[in-house]
């Protein structure tokens, strides 16, 4: 629309001129109310274009106005200059209005500068205020990890010994039971449990620490699967818990860090086990995802709490009794360090689902 505006104030000026022109001059009331609406097109064009565009409207409303003055050409002198009088205030109109909307609209541009630098400010002082709750979360979560490891400091002493005793009898039953029997493949995983409870113990002496990646035996992912399987039929025996557990081809040969992969498919086992309760089913399913694998561990128990759900991994919380709120904190920390992930959902038809990603 502004673009068509120059031309329609252009078309009106002429207009005016025009009725100047076919009006006779003795009526001066019309002669009058056309040089009033001369100051309409020059007060337009200098609210919207400024300065240049109240001079130039003045000057195409004089232009329009010349056929008018030239009926005033050996008339009484004082009669013409009346007329030239007033093709001089339509160029101090256009001045005087073209200079204030130029004024107004540097005022608006400053103003809108101000407020753009106001926003932006205010923008930064958002972030700023995130990065200082995310300081005071990261602060929180460190003194949680410091209490950690003062507690696990105490507890490891206390676990040791009594689990070293427990090595020493199972290889003793090891030594003494006949080849390819029961009581052989059942010594061998409990002496292997007790080493995974062992570093369980070392990982919490380093709750406050970041875990860093160590070089160790790697296994295939498969092989990984299967020990879980044994260890949770052993224990979940005498219970009603039916747990499956399917490692897909793409990633059953895939090597991985067994011993940390093991503690925390254990750990999200057993978590789901105790959700669950008797007549329960957990589904554990192992796929490759290009470069990395997933560990799917689905249950059909109650759920997650929504109200644990965004600080389920933190140290110490728990959402069941006697539960010490550490297996899951440990188990992300170990996940981090394999360069993956542990996140918690609930599904929509009932029950949970821990989702662990590892390279």
């Amino acid at each position: 629309m502004k673009r068509f505006l120059p031309l329609l104030l252009v078309l009106i000026s002429v207009g005016i001129g025009m009725l100047h022109f076919v009006t006779p001059g003795h009526d001066m009331f019309l002669h009058d109310t056309w040089r009033r609406l001369s100051y309409l097109p020059i007060t337009v064009g200098a609210l919207f274009f400024g300065l240049r565009g109240g001079l130039l409207m003045a000057f195409v409303n004089s232009i329009a106005f010349i056929p008018h003055l030239l009926l005033f050409i050996g008339k009484s002198p004082m009669t013409y200059r009346s007329e030239l009088t007033e093709v001089l205030l339509y160029f101090v109109a256009g001045a005087l209005l073209g200079s204030l909307a130029n004024r107004e609209r540097r005022l608006a541009e400053r103003y809108q500068a101000v407020s753009l630098t106001l926003e932006g400010t205010l923008t930064r002082l958002k972030e700023d205020a995130k990065t200082l709750l995310s300081f005071e979360e990261q602060l929180r979560v460190s003194q949680r990890q410091a209490v950690a490891g003062e507690l696990s400091t105490s507890l490891a002493h206390e676990i040791k010994n009594p689990l070293g005793a427990i090595r020493g009898a199972a290889e003793i039953i090891l030594d003494e039971a006949p080849e390819g029997s029961h009581s052989q493949r059942f010594a061998g995983i409990l002496i292997t449990e007790t080493e995974r409870l062992d570093k369980t113990l070392s990982g919490m002496l380093t709750m406050a620490t970041p875990v860093v990646g160590e070089a160790e035996e790697r296994q295939p992912l498969k092989a990984v699967v299967d020990h879980v399987n044994d260890t949770m039929a052993m224990r979940l025996k005498d219970r009603d818990i039916y747990i499956s557990m399917h490692c897909g081809e793409r990633a059953a040969e895939v090597m991985v860090a067994g011993d940390k992969v093991s503690q925390v498919l254990v750990n999200l086992v057993l978590n789901a086990v105790a959700a669950v309760g008797s007549d329960g089913h957990i589904r554990v399913s192992a796929i490759r995802l290009g470069d990395a694998c997933s560990l799917s561990v689905v249950d059909n128990g109650p759920g997650i709490d929504p109200e644990l759900l965004p600080i389920l991994f933190d140290p110490f919380v728990t959402g069941r009794d006697g539960g010490t709120g550490l297996g899951l904190s440990i188990s992300r920390r170990i996940a981090e360090s394999l360069g993956g992930t542990l996140i918690a959902r609930n599904l929509e038809g009932g029950g949970a689902e821990f989702i662990f990603t590892f390279q």
